[in-house]
């Protein structure tokens, strides 16, 4: 990823894809992903 779109990918007032990070994060053989939240046992949501 060329020097400029990385900078502008990590400045605050963007919102980067999935995509992209997934391409910011594969030199380091990285990936984002998501997963649910397990609920605590014997509690029920509100």
């Amino acid at each position: 990823m060329a020097s400029p779109n990385l900078l502008r990918t990590l400045n605050p007032r963007h919102n980067p894809t999935q995509e992209t990070l997934n391409r910011l994060l594969k030199p380091f053989r990285l990936k984002l992903s998501l997963a649910p939240i397990d609920r605590p046992k014997g509690r029920h949501a509100a």
